[in-house]
C-alpha cells in the first residue's frame, strides 16, 4: 500500500511539473502588442512597411486608420508624429498626449520603445553627442532587433547621438549582418558610406538593395542619389526614372529629376517634371512651396529675369517655408547683381536646413567680394580648397563655379587653375571658356565654345552655358 502511495505521489509531482513547464511556455512568450483591434493592427503593419519603403505618405494614412479603429494603441502615434512636418501640423499635440502616460495595458515592448522616443524628444538637439542615450538605444536595439519598426524610428535618433560616422558604420555592419535583408539598416549603411566618401561600398549597398527589393521605388532612388552626389546625371535620370516608373508619386526622386535636367541644361524636360510635383503637393505643403525655387532655378539657367522676378516678388511662403524663398533671392540677387539682398539671403541660409545650406554657403564668397571684403573672401576660399577634393562633387561645383567667377572678377585667372583638376570634363572646360572670354582671347573661346556644344549637345538652345557657347562661335 505505502509502495502504491508512494508512485501516486510521484506520478503528480511529475504531472504538476509538465503542467508547470507547459505553463511557464505558453505564458513566458509575453506580447508584442496591446492592440484590441485586429484591423487596426493590419493597418499598422501596412504602415510600417511603408515606412520601411520610404512610401512616407501611404505610411500616414495607414497609421491614421490604425488609431481610428483602435485610440489606445500607442505605436501609431509615435509614426504619425515623426511623419509629421512639425508640431502645428494638425493633431500632433494631441497625439503627443495620447502617449505621453504609458497605460496598464500596454506591453513592455510598447512602453519601452514609446518611452524611449519621447525622452529623445524632449532632449531635441541636445540629443547630439548623448552617449549615454545612444547606449540605451544600441540596447534596446540588440533586444528588439527582429521588430522592423524600430527602425525607421530608432536608427535616425542613433545617427544623431553617436554622431562618429566610423562608430556607426561599424555597429550597422554587424546589424547587416545578422539581418541582411533589413533594408532600412543597408539603406543608411549606404549613405554612411556615401557622407564618408566611401563611394565603392556605398553602391555596393545600394546595388544590394535594388536585389533585395526591385519592386521597391527607393532602392533606385538611393543609388541615383549616389550618382547625383558624383556628378554622374546621365545615370541619376535612368534610376531616378526608374523610381518613378514603379511608383508615380515618389516625388523624392521627381524632385531630384527635375535638377539633374536643370544641372544638364534640358529645361524643357525640367518644367514638365516641376508641374508633375506640383500636380502631385495638394496636401503637402512641402511640395507646394518647393516648386517654386525648382522654377527659379530654370529661369536662372535661362536667363529669363523678368519671370524669375515675377517670382521672387510673388512668393510669400508660410514662415516654416521661408528658406525656399532663400534660394530664389540669391539667384535674383545674382542676376541683378544686387549685393545687399545677396548678403542678407546668405546670412538667412546659414539659418537654414543642410540641403538648403549646402546650396547658399559657398555664394558667401561672391557676397564677400562684392561687398570688397576681399581678405575673408581669400580665407574662405583657401579654407574651401583643403577640403575641395572630399566634397560631394554637386557641392564641389557650386564652389567651382562661384571661385571661379570671384577669381575672374579680380582678374587673377592663375588662382582658377588649382581645383579645375577635380572637376569633370564639361565643367572644366566651361571654366576654361569663361577664362578665355574674360582674357579677350579669341582662338581659345572658340575651341572651348565646340567642346561645350559637344557636351551640352541635348540641352536646349536657351541653357546658359550653351547659349554661351554658341554667342562666342557665332
Amino acid at each position: 500500500m505505502k509502495k502504491k502511495g508512494f508512485l501516486i505521489f510521484i506520478s503528480i509531482t511529475v504531472l504538476l511539473l509538465v503542467v508547470l513547464v507547459v505553463v511557464k511556455a505558453l505564458g513566458g512568450k509575453k506580447p508584442i502588442y496591446s492592440v484590441k483591434n485586429k484591423e487596426a493592427l493590419i493597418h499598422y503593419k501596412k504602415g510600417v512597411n511603408y515606412a520601411m519603403k520610404y512610401y512616407l505618405n501611404d505610411a500616414k494614412k495607414e497609421f491614421q486608420l490604425a488609431v481610428k479603429l483602435d485610440p489606445s494603441f500607442p505605436l501609431p502615434y509615435i509614426y504619425l508624429i515623426s511623419l509629421s512636418s512639425g508640431f502645428k501640423e494638425g493633431k500632433i499635440a494631441s497625439y503627443y498626449k495620447k502617449i505621453a502616460v504609458p497605460q496598464k495595458s500596454w506591453s513592455d515592448f510598447e512602453k519601452e520603445f514609446v518611452s524611449i522616443f519621447l525622452e529623445a524628444a524632449a532632449k531635441r538637439d541636445k540629443l547630439r553627442g548623448d552617449v549615454k542615450f545612444a547606449k540605451k538605444l544600441q540596447d534596446f536595439i540588440n533586444r528588439y532587433a527582429d521588430r522592423v519598426e524600430i527602425y525607421p524610428i530608432l536608427l535616425p535618433m542613433y545617427q544623431k547621438a553617436i554622431g562618429d560616422r566610423d562608430k556607426l558604420i561599424k555597429y550597422y555592419t554587424y546589424l547587416h549582418h545578422k539581418y541582411p535583408n533589413n533594408t532600412q539598416i543597408l539603406n543608411s549603411l549606404g549613405y554612411l558610406y556615401l557622407g564618408k566618401g566611401d563611394y565603392k561600398n556605398a553602391e555596393n549597398c545600394f546595388k544590394k538593395y535594388k536585389f533585395i527589393a526591385p519592386d521597391n521605388a527607393n532602392p533606385y532612388d538611393s543609388i541615383a542619389d549616389l550618382y547625383f552626389s558624383l556628378g554622374d546625371y546621365k545615370k541619376a535620370i535612368v534610376n531616378y526614372r526608374k523610381a518613378i516608373e514603379i511608383k508615380p508619386d515618389f516625388y523624392n526622386s521627381k524632385v531630384k529629376l527635375a535638377l539633374c535636367y536643370i544641372y544638364t541644361g534640358r529645361l524643357k524636360k525640367a518644367q514638365e517634371i516641376i508641374n508633375l510635383i506640383e500636380g502631385d503637393s495638394k496636401g503637402i505643403p512641402y511640395l507646394k512651396y518647393l516648386v517654386y525655387p525648382l522654377r527659379s532655378f530654370v529661369y536662372y539657367s535661362s536667363r529669363d529675369l523678368e519671370r524669375l522676378k515675377q517670382l521672387y516678388e510673388s512668393f510669400k511662403p508660410d514662415k516654416r517655408y521661408a528658406c525656399f524663398k532663400v534660394l530664389i533671392s540669391v539667384n535674383y540677387a545674382i542676376m541683378v547683381k544686387d549685393k545687399k539682398l545677396l548678403s542678407q539671403s546668405v546670412k538667412e541660409g546659414e539659418h537654414c536646413y543642410k540641403m538648403i545650406r549646402d546650396m547658399v554657403m559657398p555664394l558667401k564668397i561672391l557676397a564677400l567680394g562684392w561687398e570688397g571684403k576681399d581678405r575673408e573672401a581669400e580665407k574662405l576660399i583657401q579654407k574651401t580648397l583643403k577640403n575641395f577634393k572630399s566634397l560631394l562633387y554637386d557641392k564641389r561645383l557650386i564652389y567651382a563655379q562661384v571661385i571661379t567667377n570671384y577669381y575672374i572678377s579680380k582678374k587673377k585667372y592663375e588662382k582658377i587653375k588649382p581645383f579645375l583638376k577635380y572637376l569633370k570634363d564639361g565643367d572644366r572646360c566651361y571654366a576654361e571658356f569663361l577664362i578665355a572670354k574674360a582674357k579677350g582671347d579669341k582662338k581659345d573661346c572658340i575651341r572651348f565654345a565646340k567642346k561645350l556644344v559637344e557636351y551640352y549637345n541635348e540641352s536646349d538652345d536657351n541653357f546658359y552655358k550653351k547659349k554661351e557657347a554658341m554667342e562666342c562661335l557665332k
